[in-house]
């Protein structure tokens, strides 16, 4: 049977980083077992205070993973920033869905601090979370849930409510504002099932979710086991080995 999925986070170690450095650190330890997310996928972010180089003012900063790389070997060159009063003001320039692919175009435009790496286009799934910290990951056990005709029934049996549900969209723009609307009239909810995608989970301290989303993981997981399929995998998915090449992002992790 394969082993459960566990919260491995180290609160002690987290309290001795910066603000980016314990995103890096949360990053490297959910990308380090694939059964929360395949190789190349997922992405996390925090919104940050920081100094801006310019005018010296303290100014909200999206990190978040940036194009290409894996969230398990990644380090802090790695993630874009973006200031998030250009963010928002994309939102007035946006033309409907139609004209997705322009607004990957405006994206450059908010960069902080000159930061070469290419935004992605779940920029905007992550920058209109009003909360600070998101994280999107494909664990496994949500995946089955995620790929079935019955996954917005199954999400509210398994989660009890604490994470939500919307149909699958193209990621980009208008799939932003919707898990950003959604997360704002729903305030009690911790995160989003994506149909036939994955898993976006949200809070304001500064690991996310890790306790309340494992317990919903595991229940799924357990939900499984007693049907038969000890991974929970019943939408046909087969678990992936956890990956031990990471270092000490291999040794523990948010569960996510």
């Amino acid at each position: 049977m394969p082993s459960r999925l566990a919260n491995l986070w180290d609160a002690g170690k987290a309290r001795t980083l910066s603000e980016p450095e314990r995103l890096l650190y949360r990053s490297n330890l959910l990308g380090s077992d694939l059964r929360i997310t395949n190789f190349g996928g997922g992405n996390t972010s925090a919104k940050v205070m920081q100094r801006d180089p310019l005018s010296g003012l303290e100014v909200e900063v999206l990190w978040v993973k940036g194009s290409g790389g894996d969230l398990g070997s990644m380090k802090l060159d790695g993630f874009a920033t973006l200031y998030m009063s250009k963010l928002e003001q994309l939102k007035q320039l946006y033309r409907g869905p139609e004209h997705e692919d322009e607004m990957v175009g405006y994206l450059p435009h908010c960069t902080f601090n000159l930061n070469p790496r290419a935004a992605s286009i779940d920029t905007p799934l992550h920058a209109y979370v009003p909360y600070k910290h998101v994280d999107h990951m494909h664990p496994d056990a949500v995946i089955a849930i995620a790929a079935t005709s019955r996954s917005r029934h199954l999400t509210a049996e398994v989660f009890g409510g604490k994470i939500g549900w919307l149909p699958w969209q193209r990621p980009g723009f208008d799939l932003g504002l919707k898990i950003g609307a959604f997360a704002k009239e729903h305030p009690e909810a911790q995160g989003v099932v994506l149909a036939g995608h994955g898993l976006f989970t949200w809070a304001r301290r500064r690991s996310p979710g890790v306790a309340r989303v494992g317990r919903g993981l595991r229940r799924n997981e357990d939900r499984g086991a007693s049907a038969g399929d000890p991974g929970g995998r019943r939408a046909g998915h087969h678990a992936r080995a956890p990956r031990q090449d990471h270092g000490e992002g291999a040794q523990g992790r948010p569960l996510r």
